[in-house]
């Protein structure tokens, strides 16, 4: 059915629709600017297992996937931000977990688990999804 591109490119354009852009960093916000504090993401392939060896000519791959996004944090405005990232959780787990948004490029998409991260300078929403994407041999 769908690749890594076409993966990353399904759930970049859901994030996109909510008002978030990638981040210029890879793996963390550690070297990120402070501008990119809660409008932009960081989205990652972290695994993938194969989920059957019985069909000879295609094969699910369950994968894990991380969207993560950086909520600047003070001590004036830890409440704030706090409260920004959990509507932003709130909006972006609807728009991932729903069928009619993912069906075109994954076979299956549902969000596993979601955390806070507190660092000394920012909050991380960390997300993590479960996607099961077909491989077909050509």
């Amino acid at each position: 059915m769908a690749n890594y591109d076409t993966v990353k490119s399904g759930i970049a354009g859901l994030l996109n629709a909510l008002g978030y852009l990638e981040s210029s960093q890879s793996v963390d916000f550690k070297n990120a600017s402070a501008n990119e504090y809660g409008n932009r993401y960081i989205l990652k392939c972290l695994t993938g297992e194969n989920q059957n060896n019985t069909i000879i000519d295609r094969f699910d791959d369950a994968q894990e996937w991380q969207v993560m996004i950086a909520f600047a944090r003070s001590e004036q405005n830890d409440i704030l931000s706090l409260d920004a990232l959990h509507r932003a959780k709130d909006a972006i787990i609807k728009s991932l977990d729903k069928p009619a948004n993912w069906e075109s490029f994954v076979k299956i998409m549902k969000y596993e688990k979601w955390e806070v991260i507190e660092t000394p300078n920012y909050f991380v929403l960390d997300i993590i999804l479960q996607i099961l994407d077909l491989y077909i041999h050509g």
